[in-house]
C-alpha cells in the first residue's frame, strides 16, 4: 500500500467520522427539542384537565343545589313567583 493510498483512506475515514458525529448531534438536538415540546404540551393538557374537572365539579354542585327544594325556592323568589320568605 502506497503512502498516497493510505492518506486517502485515512482522510475518508476521518470525513465519514465527522459526518457521523454531525448527524448524531443533529438527531440528539432534535430529540431534546421534541421532548421539551411534548413536555410542555403535557403540562398544558394537565392544567386544562384540572381546570375542566373543577368546572365540572362546580357545575354539578350547582345542579344538585337547584335540584333541591331550597334551590328551587330561591329561583322562584328570584323570578318573582313567590312573594314571602
Amino acid at each position: 500500500m502506497t503512502q498516497e493510498k493510505r492518506n486517502r483512506i485515512i482522510s475518508a475515514v476521518t470525513v465519514n467520522a465527522v459526518i457521523l458525529i454531525f448527524i448524531l448531534a443533529a438527531v440528539a438536538i432534535y430529540q431534546i427539542v421534541d421532548m421539551t415540546v411534548i413536555s410542555r404540551r403535557y403540562k398544558n393538557l394537565k392544567a386544562q384537565y384540572t381546570e375542566y374537572t373543577e368546572k365540572t365539579d362546580n357545575i354539578n354542585a350547582t345542579l344538585d343545589y337547584y335540584k333541591s327544594a331550597e334551590g328551587l325556592l330561591d329561583k322562584a323568589y328570584e323570578f318573582g313567583w313567590v312573594f314571602q320568605k
